[in-house]
């Protein structure tokens, strides 16, 4: 007689409980007992949120790791049943899923003006959360631009409401044979320049209003978007043998070019790019870059094993000064598994890393290393900063899960003297004894910095402190201040004359869409330096000029390279900030 491989039980529990702990074991036997644990749960399904939140995770954790096409397909058909089984919870039950982004519940966040219009135009049922807005009229002045003053005279008068006069505004006007939400009123065409009304706000003015006001929305994730289905199709299948450890030599690794690395074409990126931005809005969570993306900057940088790295630049008008902008999304075999983003700067990067709940435990370590070899290969930078929000400063999250240590087995150390003398002391209570944990205030103590992680020649130039930047931007500040806003952008205008001046360049206003944009978004900063820049030989000028027209290029990544190269920039920088603060001081 074959022997039953599960035991029946009134319970789920210790069924969820055999399937978390196998999920990461591979072998033929392992195989088995995952299909026959899946087909056990789908014939009786977990009845509680918790239960069921827990299956959901395993299957994404299978889904994304296969041993196999059967383990993938029996994931895949289980996860398509998913929003199903959500729906036959009881509503306090499945409340309880609710911004994890599981087919079949809800996500409720203040999206930025960019996801709301993704959803919007994507078709998702997403509107405006009223129950949660405890102020419909702060949407008063976004609404009052676009009235007519026939309308304007009643608006004004207070007798109808802010939601009131948005419904009467929208009548009958459907979209696919179903009424509009506020949501899709409210947005209809914003993404142009296009406006309904003479008068009203064009898209920037619009995006900027928004986002002042903190708009909740509600968001009924029934698509392929949802976490339990977003995937990127068309992505070869790899099968996995084993979870990948961390390298013996992190910095060794992240120091060797990696070969598979290319930019896609605006189809194939824009498939990317809505993954991503599904991975993110479901769980409520943002990054600037790939909300505000550059479909002509995406990058897809093959990590091994069936895992991937897909990088999103940020479009033009949402670049930084000094900076290059970017985020990013780790995917296996298709599935959005972590994310973060990465900011280059000189010879250096801003970078982290935030591993998706249900993919934690597996090969974290071995994700980022590859990820930041990925960047050493496309910026050519020899230096990673981590701040310290993202290993426990301010962040419950962090110092709960021992970030610090993450990013500590990978070769990040303090920058700081005291930090580092810490760090040493705890790490050898960690070796004397397995027991030992790390308490919340040495983590606390221990997120008082940056940590870096430096690569061989990093020496060669010196740490840009991310404090300088701020720096900088309260000196362009004192720089323009006037007592007026015409009189302010004047004064901007003259300093970014003075800049083109001091490097040859006749006419800027009148030069192409790159260097014009350059100019505006790095003059101001250049300005600060403008005596030592006028001393420089022509060669590091006409090099400066190229910087100027790389930051307003397609893509940002020419800026990121070549302005490593520009010692005598960073120098002056560099020399202007410690000015700075010691008249501070």
């Amino acid at each position: 007689m074959r022997r039953r491989l599960i035991p029946l039980a009134l319970s789920d529990a210790p069924l969820l409980a055999q399937l978390h702990a196998i999920r990461h074991s591979y072998g033929i036997a392992e195989v088995g007992k995952k299909l026959a644990l899946v087909a056990h749960l789908e014939r009786h399904p977990p009845r509680s949120a918790r239960g069921l939140g827990a299956y959901h995770d395993d299957l994404l954790f299978l889904r994304a790791f296969p041993d196999d096409a059967r383990v993938l397909s029996a994931a895949v058909a289980a996860l398509a049943r998913m929003e199903h089984r959500v729906r036959s919870l009881a509503p306090a039950q499945r409340k309880q899923l609710d911004d994890q982004g599981v087919a079949g519940t809800t996500s409720r966040h203040a999206f930025a003006f960019g996801a709301v219009l993704w959803m919007v135009n994507g078709g998702e049922d997403a509107d405006i959360d009223w129950a949660a807005f405890d102020a419909p009229e702060r949407l008063d002045p976004l609404l009052r631009l676009t009235l007519t003053q026939a309308e304007a005279d009643a608006f004004d008068s207070g007798e109808i409401s802010t939601r009131e006069w948005m419904a009467l505004a929208r009548g009958g006007t459907t979209r696919g044979g179903t009424k509009h939400g506020a949501l899709a009123w409210l947005l209809q065409g914003r993404e142009s320049s296009v406006v309904p009304l003479a008068g009203a706000p064009d898209v920037a003015v619009t995006r900027l209003l928004y986002e002042s006001l903190e708009v909740p929305i509600r968001w009924r994730v029934t698509s392929a978007r949802s976490t339990s289905g977003n995937a990127v199709t068309g992505v070869p299948f790899h099968a996995r043998t084993m979870m990948r450890h961390a390298p013996a030599d992190a910095a060794a690794l992240i120091n060797t070019p990696l070969p598979s690395i290319e930019r896609l074409t605006r189809t194939d990126a824009a498939a990317w790019v809505d993954a991503a931005r599904a991975a993110l809005a479901t769980r409520c969570r943002e990054v600037h870059a790939i909300t505000y993306a550059n479909v002509d900057e995406v990058y897809l940088a093959d990590l091994g094993d069936g895992t991937a790295l897909c990088l999103i630049g940020a479009a033009r008008e949402d670049r930084l000064s000094l900076e290059a902008n970017y985020g990013y999304v780790l995917f296996s075999n298709g599935v959005p598994v972590g994310y973060g983003g990465v900011t280059p700067l000189a010879a250096q990067a801003n970078t982290g890393v935030n591993i998706f709940d249900a993919f934690r435990h597996a090969e974290a370590s071995m994700l980022f290393a590859q990820t930041l070899r990925a960047f050493r290969t496309l910026f050519d930078v020899t230096r990673f900063v981590v701040n310290p929000y993202q290993f426990g400063a301010g962040n419950d999250e962090a110092l709960a899960s021992g970030a610090y240590w993450f990013y500590d087995r990978l070769g990040f150390r303090p920058v700081d003297a005291k930090g580092r003398a810490l760090a040493d002391r705890e790490r050898e209570r960690l070796v004397a004894s397995r027991n030992h944990r790390s308490s919340p205030a040495t983590l606390r103590r221990l997120a008082a910095g940056d940590l870096v992680l430096e690569l061989p020649g990093a020496g060669r130039m010196p740490l840009f402190e991310e404090r300088w930047l701020v720096s900088l931007a309260r000196a362009v500040t004192e720089s323009l201040a006037a007592t007026d806003v015409p009189a302010r952008l004047a004064l901007c205008d003259a300093g970014i004359d003075a800049v083109a001046r001091a490097i040859g360049v006749r006419r800027w206003r009148a030069s192409g869409r790159g260097l014009r944009f350059g100019m505006q978004r790095l003059g101001p900063v250049v300005a600060l330096i403008l005596e030592e820049v006028a001393r420089w030989p022509d060669r590091d000028r006409r090099a400066l000029v190229d910087l100027f027209r790389a930051k307003g290029a397609v893509q940002e990544r020419g800026f990121a390279v070549a302005s490593r190269e520009h010692r005598r920039l960073w120098a002056a920088l560099r020399r202007r900030c410690l000015e700075l603060e010691r008249a501070q001081d």
